[in-house]
């Protein structure tokens, strides 16, 4: 069994709220990844698992809201745990994520105004991310494609 890694610190004397989520690895024909820059950072597409709803479901739905984009996700590249504190919620969210790897299928009309699409050549990508688990989500992906003959 692989070992997940833990990225954040929890924040003593805060609520701590786990936050399964689920986030894709999407790149286009140049190699480049899908990136979703947002008024509080730059993410993978995807986001928290709702009631019912896997975590492909999840990563189909919030890439659709997030930048229109329809995916088909792939295999699992790995699991994460993210500690994050909100100073707007006053709670720390244990976010324990997926990352998939995806593929487009359609483009759609994203929902959300202040989130953008942007594609990104993976160095660029990991060094925009915001979250270490999602960086190290792409250094996954980068040893992946290596392997893959």
């Amino acid at each position: 069994m692989q070992d997940i890694p833990v990225f954040g610190t929890r924040v003593d004397g805060w609520p701590h709220v786990l936050r399964p989520s689920a986030y894709a690895l999407v790149r286009n024909t140049a190699g480049e990844l899908a990136v979703v820059r947002t008024p509080t950072g730059c993410f993978l597409p995807g986001g928290g698992i709702e009631s019912g709803e896997s975590a492909e479901q999840t990563i189909d739905r919030e890439s659709k809201e997030e930048c229109g984009l329809a995916l088909d996700p792939g295999g699992l590249l790995g699991r994460a745990v993210e500690y994050v504190y909100s100073p707007l919620e006053k709670a720390c969210f244990e976010k324990a994520s997926a990352f998939f790897e995806a593929r487009v299928t359609e483009v759609v009309t994203a929902r959300e105004p202040d989130h953008h699409l942007v594609w990104m050549n993976l160095d660029s990508a990991i060094d925009a991310l915001s979250c270490e688990s999602h960086r190290w989500a792409v250094r996954r992906l980068m040893e992946h494609i290596q392997m893959t003959p």
